[in-house]
């Protein structure tokens, strides 16, 4: 290897060990031997560095860059061009986590060059192009065996290097050399103190994520202790050496490791006394800016503001890690402030702090780093890039912070390990590397390094905050200063304060261990929802005038009742059903004995009159306290009102107040109006997003606009942007809002629905978190920031589980969380009773009108019974049962008209089989196998049996009159219970209105059927050629009903050639309604989709034709498919599906139906304009689903797409019976030529060979092996 005479600048050096002779040897042997050298080994044990350093010996240019999962062949073969023709050396750092596929080919080009070196030529022809070639270039790559993120190298490549291990470095050698470079005479004990400290604190210390005792941890208590050194020349070496130890490692220890700390470092430096740092004028603009930020002095808080202060001294990367309401935004904000305020006085010697946000989640990673364009490979660069390339060639002294407020994983954090460590250069895929300045730091702040790997974990200095070692008090101290309404008396303010004391910590003690929660809170969280909670409450006192005393007395009153009703529900509103009865119990206890029975005595000058304890009858929960004329608590469901019932309400879209959504409106009205954000939670179908949804439009449209935005499990970050951006305008240059004068509303639903990504992260909530925090997003072209205004959240989710994640704690911790509970009997009767009772008041016979109770009580045992016995297990993953299951039930019995009701007896008993007939079809329909039905047809005939007293054969005696006289009805029979329109003609054929109703001619039916099929085949370009046995028209019947229904959409699961499709297309006929389908081919793109759902959904939404959109699970190319199929399901709208001109196409139209229409209530906006349009389609389409039950798709399916079960009703196909095989066989025997006997034997023949191939496949390959056949 030829001395180069590269002019390298006057760098350090490496200390050099036995490990590091033993790598250079190594590294020059493969030089000797023409490979490439790669040393390999943990994180910190000095890879990168040793070869360095060997190139330094050699005066070699040595180009370190970082390798990232993103690099592609071309980025690499430009990196080898360039090496080959200079001679440089280049060291690539963690090179196996280039991807699998892009190192064979980097193998290849590796070869290329060692090659033309072994041949000794001076030119040779690289990827095409013929280059010089100078034989001193080399090759180095650098590993971390067997962290995240990691491959293993392919043996192609092995073979071209030669390996080193780089394990444990000799600490206590490179300390003591490093020491004595820095002028420590006593630098032998001192290093040996050090390596001690390090060895016990990981043998005796907890374990945690953030803890690092490698290299790089001694090295930083070097750098610590040198620049010590330089300003305090005079003070005792083992002094300077403790106050090193203590500056870097205290800031990251958790509270219950500091003693164990303390005690090995007073062992190891006995006596050695440090002073009390003096941080002086720092120190008052600290506490000053403390004081302006309405934040709290709190000891502990400012000592961590000073750690950080040291640690952006010492280190140039470092992460602020801790539970969401631990202070860490605020303490870089505090010491951002005082740096500024201080940076005038010359004497400090600091600068003013320019400080930029990004949360690395919220973006790709293309739009974090850059990404090459697909076709042109043309570069453009990412957030990431643009800021720290801004930072770096930035020429005034202000320190520049790049703050990445977001979760760390090994996927975005490992490309900046050249930036964390003693490189400090920046590596981009494109091949441009940035060096750092001076003046720049690098701080991450996260919740926990669960998903870190060490390599990145010992690049960084760590400040741990613990929220604590903050603890709540500090919070209600800052809100007993800043947000007590300033018209209270000192009196009402003195009470308050005592309430707080005396209330909340046993409070939130008792709900934290003995109670079980829909979400886990923090004790932080609570009393945050607390204060904000009672901010609300106190803005009614405002109102009241304080002049006049009984006004002045009841103030004071509300005060402390408004007090009980806040800790109700911040404390204790995400408790279970059991634990609200437990707190209700403990709450109780502490206001009746004053708290001397739970060990909380009350403040003795707290005075608290009789009348302001909560009621005794019923339960905290059940009350809430008003002023009407004056103050008193008032019982929630006496403050329900119903609403009135005419003939054109539609009845899907009612909404019957029960208490609890007399509670979610209370909520929604008092956080809206004070601009807090509100998250219900709750299980499905217990009306979170219809109340909702119901009161956000009722707010006044001069103040408010809504933006409904659905979640699902493939919701994307960009997807969430581009939805909440479309409904905003441009306000000024990079800023976006709501019309002037308006606040935007932004609901989200399903908000734990997204898919965790590999190590947690959930990108969408990131993103509205970033909103929350800092205001800002990032414009996805040109990577500048776009600020939000006058926007705040309202958020709805189910608990956790199934398919629903948990959400990142620091989300959570901004709203005010409200449980909702699932609906008890007595709810659900309130809720549908009022909709029977109106509709049996309409033309049914007077004896008739008790039904309206009956059919609700069957109708509830029936629906409780199905949640207790059918549970979902795997192979029925559909066995999910909610609310809307019920209503389906209510709605298919109020298509039942009066004008088809006979009188008296008759009368009564169909109505009975209309019931029986609804709740088989909701509730049976889905239901897999024999077992399970007959359990149902169990339950039913009980039902009918307690409720409507009457006995099933007396209901169903026109099915079982048998000439053998009179035998019990069976499941069976109830095949043949028939309800439709499909009976009477077409409208079109002259008929006002086809009436729903009972089909008991069985001949008639199939008769009217096949009738159909021949006009659907006169019709239609592709005929069908089908057997009409009972099983079909049953499935046909049952797609009617669905059909008919407001909302209808069907779910039919069966396997491929049962009957799914054909059955669906002559129902869509016989209602009159247009089919559509995609049709997918090889080359179906998701933009084809898309164009096709445009289709679909201005064909119903201009036009008003009654659609029905097939869908099978075969056409599913993509699985975006259905996240837009999940949202037409639920909401009727796809977000930002429309270009702008076809969305100004669709608003001119619906103009034109408005003003024709002259309907005064709406206003016509384009908003409005277009939710009209959005109506119009979810009363026109009906989307039919067919999937089939086969291997793990169905299920993952319904797990991350809610809709497909809440929102359609399910038709399970079973296998076909007797009968419909004989008929077939029979129809297509019919042409052969054979005489009758011969015919039906070969009828039993194939009838005989199917089901026994299907007895046997059951028994012998599911019973042993295990196997499905289908």
């Amino acid at each position: 290897v030829p001395y180069d005479y590269e002019y390298l600048g006057n760098s350090g050096r490496l200390v050099i060990t036995p490990l590091t002779e033993r790598c250079y040897r190594t590294l020059m042997g493969a030089l000797q031997l023409n490979l490439g050298g790669a040393p390999e080994g943990p994180a910190g044990t000095g890879k990168t560095e040793t070869c360095k350093d060997l190139a330094k010996a050699v005066a070699k240019q040595c180009v370190v860059f970082n390798c990232s999962d993103g690099l592609d062949y071309k980025a690499m073969g430009k990196f080898f061009k360039g090496l080959a023709q200079s001679g440089a050396w280049a060291c690539f750092d963690e090179f196996n986590r280039i991807d699998l596929e892009v190192l064979s080919v980097v193998a290849q080009q590796i070869q290329t060059i060692q090659r033309a070196v072994a041949d000794q030529v001076t030119v040779f022809v690289f990827e095409g192009t013929e280059i010089s070639l100078d034989p001193s270039c080399t090759i180095f790559i650098t590993m971390n065996p067997g962290y995240a993120g990691r491959a293993e190298l392919p043996d192609n490549l092995k073979v071209l290097f030669r390996t080193v291990a780089m394990m444990i470095p000799d600490y206590a050698l490179i300390a003591e050399i490093s020491l004595y470079s820095m002028g420590f005479v006593a630098a032998r004990t001192l290093a040996a103190k050090i390596v001690a400290t390090y060895r016990l604190c990981s043998e005796q210390l907890s374990s945690q994520h953030h803890y690092d005792y490698g290299m790089r941890a001694v090295k930083s208590v070097l750098t610590t202790a040198g620049n010590l050194k330089l300003k305090y020349v005079d003070q005792r070496e083992d002094e300077l050496m403790l106050r090193a130890i203590n500056d870097v490692n205290l800031p990251k220890f958790l509270s219950h490791d500091i003693p164990l700390f303390d005690g090995i470092i007073s062992d190891l430096f006995p006596g050695v006394r440090l002073p009390k740092p003096d941080h002086g004028l720092l120190e008052k603009a600290i506490r000053t800016n403390i004081t302006t930020m309405n934040l709290q002095p709190n000891p502990w808080f400012i000592e961590k503001v000073f750690q950080l202060h040291e640690m952006m001294k010492v280190r140039h990367g470092f992460m602020v890690v801790g539970r969401a309401l631990s202070g860490k935004t605020s303490a870089y904000r505090v010491l951002i402030a005082a740096l500024g305020e201080v940076s005038v006085l010359d004497e400090v010697g600091e600068y003013p702090v320019h400080v930029k946000i990004i949360n690395p989640k919220a973006v790709t990673m293309a739009q974090l780093y850059g990404s090459f364009d697909p076709v042109s490979h043309e570069w453009s660069d990412g957030i990431l890039a643009n800021t720290f390339r801004g930072h770096a060639n930035s020429t005034d002294d202000n320190r520049k912070w790049l703050v990445f407020d977001g979760p760390v994983d090994a996927v975005w954090v490992e490309n900046l390990n050249t930036v964390l460590d003693d490189n400090k250069k920046l590596c981009l895929m494109s091949g441009e590397i940035i060096a750092m300045n001076a003046k720049q730091n690098m701080m991450f702040e996260v919740e926990n390094l669960e998903q870190a790997s060490p390599a990145t974990v010992s690049r960084c200095g760590m400040i741990y905050m613990d929220p604590d070692e903050l603890g709540s008090t500090s919070l209600v101290t800052s809100w007993l200063t800043t947000s007590l309404p300033d018209f209270l008396t000192k009196q009402q303010k003195d009470n308050v304060r005592m309430l707080f004391n005396w209330l909340v910590p046993p409070c939130v003690h008792f709900v934290l261990k003995s109670c079980h929660h829909i979400l886990r809170l923090s004790s932080m969280h609570m009393t945050a929802n607390l204060l904000k909670l009672y901010s609300c409450l106190l803005t009614e006192l405002r109102f009241t005038t304080a002049c006049d005393p009984t006004n002045f007395l009841m103030r004071g009153n509300m005060v402390i009742a408004h007090f009980f009703f806040a800790i109700v529900w911040s404390v204790a509103a995400c408790v279970d059903g059991n634990s609200r009865e437990r707190f209700n119990d403990f709450f109780r206890d502490l206001l009746d004995t004053d708290g001397g029975k739970v060990g909380f005595p009350r403040p003795r000058e707290l005075r608290i009159p009789r009348n302001l304890l909560i009621p005794k009858r019923g339960s905290i929960f059940d009350y809430v306290y008003i002023k009407q004329n004056y103050g008193s608590w008032h019982r929630w469901d006496n403050l329900t009102q119903n609403p009135e019932l005419t003939d054109s309400t539609q009845l899907s879209n009612v909404i019957i107040q029960t208490v609890d959504t007399y509670r979610q409106t209370y909520f929604l009205k008092k956080f809206i109006s004070r601009n807090e954000q509100l998250l219900f939670v709750g299980p499905t179908g217990t009306g979170k997003s219809a109340i909702t949804n119901s009161h956000l439009r009722s707010l006044s449209k001069k103040q408010y606009t809504v933006n409904n935005v659905n979640f699902s499990a493939q919701t994307s970050a960009s997807q969430t942007q581009d939805m909440i951006f479309s409904k905003l305008d441009r306000r000024r240059k990079n800023t976006y809002g709501p019309s002037p004068g308006k606040k935007m509303l932004v609901f989200v639903d399903d908000v734990n629905m997204p898919a965790k990504e590999r190590y947690g992260a959930q990108p969408p909530i990131e993103l509205l978190r970033q909103w929350i925090d800092h205001g800002h997003w990032f414009d996805k072209k040109d990577t500048s920031q776009l600020y939000l205004v006058d926007m705040s959240l309202v958020c709805a989710m189910a608990p956790p589980g199934g398919g629903r994640n948990e959400i990142t704690e620091r989300f959570l911790r901004h709203f005010n969380v409200i449980s909702i509970h699932a609906f008890d009997e007595d709810t659900m009767k309130t809720i549908f009773q009022p909709l029977l009772d109106w509709h049996f008041s309409r033309g049914f016979d007077n004896a008739l009108r008790r039904f309206g109770r009956i059919i609700i009580w069957a109708t509830t045992d029936v629906y409780m019974q199905a949640i207790s016995r059918f549970l979902p297990t795997p192979s029925k993953s559909h066995y999910i049962f909610n609310l809307r299951d019920y209503a389906r039930v209510i709605q298919g019995v109020l298509l039942f008209r009066s004008e088809r009701c006979i009188e008296g007896v008759p009368g009564a008993l169909k109505l009975a089989r209309l019931w029986v007939h609804e709740v088989y079809r909701v509730f049976y329909d889905r239901l897999v196998d024999d077992e399970d039905r007959d359990t149902f047809f169990g339950i039913v005939k009980i039902a009918t049996t307690m409720h409507f007293k009457e006995k099933m054969n007396n209901i169903f005696q026109h099915l079982v009159l048998h000439k053998s006289g009179r035998k019990d009805i069976v499941d069976t029979h109830i095949r043949s219970v028939f309800f439709g329109d499909y009976m009477s003609p077409k409208v079109d054929e002259g008929a006002s209105e086809r009436f729903y109703d009972e089909v008991t001619d069985m001949n008639g039916l199939k008769t009217t059927i096949e009738r159909y099929l021949d006009d659907y085949n006169t019709m239609s370009k592709a005929p069908m050629d089908l057997v009409m046995f009972q099983f079909a028209i049953e499935h046909i019947s049952r797609i009617s009903r669905i059909l008919k229904q407001p909302n209808g959409h069907a779910l039919l699961v069966g396997i491929g050639g049962s009957g799914r499709q054909s059955s669906a297309r002559i129902a869509a006929f016989m209602a009159d309604y247009e089919l559509f389908q995609v049709n997918v081919t090889k080359s179906y793109s998701v933009s084809d989709w898309r164009n096709d759902l445009k289709r679909v959904l201005r064909r119903t939404g201009e036009d008003l034709a009654p659609t029905v959109f097939l869908f099978g699970d075969y056409q599913i190319k993509d699985e975006s498919f259905l996240e837009d199929i999940n949202l037409l399901l639920n909401t009727g709208d796809i977000p930002n599906i429309f270009e702008n001109e076809e969305r100004l196409e669709i608003i001119d139209k619906m103009q034109g139906l408005a003003q024709a229409d002259g309907d005064e209530r709406v206003e016509i906006t384009p908003l409005n304009m277009y939710t009209k349009f959005i109506e119009r389609v979810n009363r026109c389409l009906h989307v039919v689903l067919a999937f089939s039950p086969v291997g793990d798709d169905f299920r993952t399916r319904l797990r991350n797409f809610p809709s497909l079960i809440n929102c359609c009703t399910i038709d399970w196909f079973q296998a076909w019976p007797d009968d419909a095989l004989e008929m077939v066989a029979n129809h297509f025997l019919d042409e052969v030529e054979m005489s009758q006997s011969m015919r039906q034997a070969a009828v039993k023949m194939c009838k005989y060979f199917h089901q026994d191939v299907r007895l046997l496949s059951d028994k012998k390959f599911i019973g042993r092996l295990g196997d499905f056949n289908f």
